[in-house]
């Protein structure tokens, strides 16, 4: 085989090695998948519960940000629980969005027409057994049943979560029974002082549906 020379440098370019039917080179993976397969998303022990209550899966960081998968195993959460939509509402209306200060989209809009692996279920865990991989504060109520503490909750009222789904107070009256006993139409079952954070209801848009009962 002739030798090639350039600027004075010669070099003699070698073959490639044979192609062994035997034993071939397997393609590598040059796209390593951001998505747990259904096993993975199973284990309580791997979701996080996020400052707005959303439940999110670690993926790998894009774009020097941490993301999350939702339990539909297809959107992009931001380190707030935040979907790219809301976001995108955010920047456009000039509208802020409590407790989240992302202003931008990076790395939470690729793969957004993607869809969640065969096998996975929504949601893929329960919210309830979350709380008590992460060890969350357990507290008993009336009537003997064990609820556990969301964590980011703020203000004068803690939120606890039955292992049916449901939310009480810690004197464990439910988010309609705090409202109607604040204007008076109805009195609490469980006497207690908490009050309502705001109009926005403890489940709208923040839990979302786990097994067996939906928490939203």
């Amino acid at each position: 085989m002739p030798a090639c020379e350039t600027d004075g440098t010669s070099f003699t370019p070698t073959s490639p090695p044979a192609f062994d039917e035997a034993n071939p080179t397997p393609t590598p993976t040059l796209t390593p998948t951001l998505t747990p397969t259904p096993a993975e998303a199973s284990d309580p022990a791997a979701w996080t519960v996020l400052p707005n209550g959303r439940l999110g899966y670690a993926i790998p960081r894009v774009k020097e940000r941490q993301v999350y998968l939702a339990v539909d195993g297809k959107t992009r959460l931001c380190e707030h629980g935040e979907t790219p939509s809301a976001i995108a509402t955010y920047m456009r209306d000039i509208r802020p969005i409590k407790g989240c200060t992302c202003l931008n989209m990076d790395g939470l809009t690729a793969g957004r027409f993607a869809k969640a692996p065969d096998g996975w279920k929504t949601p893929p865990v329960n919210y309830f057994d979350v709380l008590c991989a992460a060890g969350a504060p357990t507290i008993v109520l009336v009537g003997g049943r064990e609820a556990r503490q969301l964590p980011h909750t703020a203000g004068d009222t803690p939120l606890y979560m039955l292992r049916s789904g449901n939310l009480r107070c810690q004197h464990g009256n439910s988010e309609t029974t705090l409202r109607t006993s604040n204007t008076g139409t109805r009195v609490p079952k469980h006497a207690c002082s908490c009050r309502i954070i705001g109009k926005r209801s403890w489940r709208q848009n923040r839990l979302q549906n786990q097994a067996g009962k939906s928490a939203v």
